[in-house]
């Protein structure tokens, strides 16, 4: 019975050893890849509900590259392309939370930036990721699944 006690603890141990960049780091691996949209909202500032928008993403594609390097391709053929990163903000307190955050900028063939996206990602699996970004106006709420 002692035994297994010690190996809960060190198991416990070594899961709160993970440091934040290893987090990140295995956050962003998930990441890598194409995804196309499953659903999309858009939440009015100051309104209870949210408008269903995912007819303006239906066969669009978004990749993105180990190198920082991302792609957005709409289902007319236009391509974006840009530069992407992984935060994470680690929230300490009652609840101990770890937030992650993506920023992403696109950019039109004459290296005009057409829209930005700095949001936070609340769940990033190897098939599906939820991001909701912040405009003036509301928020924006995409669900992806792996392409």
């Amino acid at each position: 019975m002692n035994g297994k006690w010690i190996l809960l603890i060190i198991g416990i141990m070594f899961l709160a050893s993970c440091t934040i960049e290893e987090q990140l780091e295995r956050k962003e691996d998930r990441l890598i890849g194409s995804w196309e949209i499953d659903r999309a909202r858009f939440k009015d500032d100051g309104f209870f509900n949210s408008s269903n928008i995912t007819n303006e993403f239906r066969g669009d594609l978004l990749t993105f590259f180990e190198d920082g390097f991302v792609q957005y391709v709409e289902d007319n053929g236009e391509v974006f392309t840009g530069t992407w990163f992984l935060d994470a903000l680690r929230r300490s307190g009652e609840n101990d939370t770890t937030e992650y955050t993506l920023d992403a900028d696109f950019y039109d063939d004459d290296g005009f930036l057409v829209f930005r996206w700095l949001g936070t990602i609340d769940r990033l699996d190897r098939n599906n990721f939820n991001l909701t970004v912040a405009d003036r106006y509301g928020e924006l709420i995409l669900k992806w699944d792996r392409y």
